[in-house]
């Protein structure tokens, strides 16, 4: 029998082909499917082609919410074909039954706990709509991902790991909570280490919500890395990852070139009613200064759209970046995701204004500001990638982030060249949707 894993493309891929990261679930799925399957393909829609008419006994998709309607469109294509479907994902798992409109049966959640059954309801030809594991998986039982599946071209690769779940911090607006649970659950340091030395690179991405979360594990995972002569990135809470310098030295000492942290809003009130009040504005200067002295570059996250925010909240955004030399930026207009805390009180509330969920990537404002249109919106977010990207402020960040130059210059040219390559925003909605 042959399985088929499909990560479909997101609405918007021109340009993107192969310089998107690789999806890790896939390759534990694939890991999984071993025993039961003859043939395993992986096919990521952002690094190959896929073949419509490719023979599968059946077929399983991956989706983002952005991912959906793609998704679902070869969902149905493969039903038609006569071929069974699944669909799992952060989208999938919280919306089951807009799901089973198109397939035949949804994972909702981890899927490591109920890929044994459904395997064994398949091949009874009687998969059950969805499956839900009764608690979440222990990480160490994971086996070990097959990322020898991956193709296309990518500057990391197999350099994608994992070494925890789960985040019991709950912003709002965010999915990882809800979809991984709020328990802190960790590998052993000697799987990921096993896992580095079977696909060896030079390069790598840990995809932890939160590397620092436990100063202990991460402190035993750094010394881990340090005789395995790696650099990597990852992403960390602010307060977290600062707060510990001699961790942040070690972390540099195993080979960590930066982190991404998010920062999110400059307004205190905004991220307390964000459920992200352990942010403290006062001490962001403080606790970035903490990072470039250990020699990390900083990715800051910002957020915009919030009820408080106003034009000048893209400037003051701005001036703090330029000021802290952060590294990049990314930025991103408050979304409404379903399965997070924003959704449902957006929904209730009635603010939600737009329902395709192609435009739910984190750039396109669906629902009501109380002072600003999307437009404005819009095109105070497109001038603020512009200016960030400009070469005056790559060349005013240049001084702050000299440890790692070749990084910074990387990053910073390969997004200015997305940023400067791209229309607006608002006219690439103009032909689907009005502006609000």
């Amino acid at each position: 029998m042959k399985l088929l894993l499909i990560a479909p493309a997101d609405v918007d891929m021109a340009g993107q082909e192969g310089k998107q990261l690789h999806h890790l679930s896939l390759a534990i799925i694939a890991a999984l499917a071993a025993p039961d399957f003859d043939e395993v393909e992986i096919v990521e829609e952002h690094h190959t082609t896929l073949d419509l008419d490719t023979r599968a006994d059946l077929v399983g998709i991956t989706m983002m919410t952005c991912q959906a309607p793609r998704g679902y469109w070869l969902a149905d294509h493969f039903r038609r074909r006569g071929i069974p479907t699944i669909a799992g994902g952060s989208h999938a798992s919280f919306m089951v039954e807009e799901c089973l409109q198109h397939f035949d049966s949804v994972v909702a959640g981890e899927v490591e706990p109920v890929w044994a059954a459904l395997v064994a309801d398949f091949k009874k030809g009687q998969m059950a709509p969805s499956y839900r594991a009764a608690k979440l998986p222990d990480l160490r039982n994971l086996p070990m991902p097959r990322k020898d599946l991956f193709r296309g071209k990518t500057t990391l690769n197999a350099g994608i790991i994992q070494t925890s779940r789960g985040c019991p911090l709950g912003c709002c607006y965010c999915t990882v909570t809800t979809l991984y649970g709020r328990e802190y659950r960790t590998r052993p340091v000697e799987a990921v280490v096993e896992e580095i030395r079977r696909y060896p690179s030079k390069a790598f991405l840990i995809v932890d919500d939160n590397v620092f979360f436990s100063h202990a594990y991460a402190r035993q995972l750094f010394e881990a890395l340090i005789p395995l002569k790696i650099k990597w990135f990852s992403q960390a809470s602010l307060e977290l990852a600062a707060r510990d310098r001699s961790l942040l030295k070690l972390a540099a000492r195993s080979g960590c070139v930066g982190l991404f942290v998010g920062i999110e809003s400059l307004d205190q009130d905004t991220l307390n009613s964000a459920h992200k009040k352990f942010n403290h504005v006062s001490r962001y200067e403080e606790r970035l200064a903490a990072l470039r002295r250990a020699g990390l570059t900083v990715v800051g996250a910002f957020m915009f759209g919030f009820d408080r925010d106003t034009p000048a909240t893209f400037d003051r955004v701005y001036d703090f970046a330029i000021r802290n030399r952060l590294a990049t930026i990314t930025p991103g207009i408050v979304t409404p995701l379903p399965g997070t805390a924003l959704y449902r009180t957006m929904e209730s509330a009635n603010l939600i204004l737009d329902r395709d969920w192609r435009h739910y990537s984190c750039e396109v404002l669906v629902s009501r500001h109380p002072t600003m249109s999307r437009a404005e919106i819009h095109e105070h977010y497109d001038a603020l990638s512009r200016r960030f990207y400009s070469w005056r402020s790559i060349a005013a960040r240049f001084s702050g982030n000299l440890r790692h130059p070749l990084f910074y210059l990387g990053i910073n040219l390969a997004n200015r060249s997305r940023i400067y390559s791209l229309a607006s925003t608002e006219s690439m909605l103009a032909p689907v949707v009005s502006a609000g």
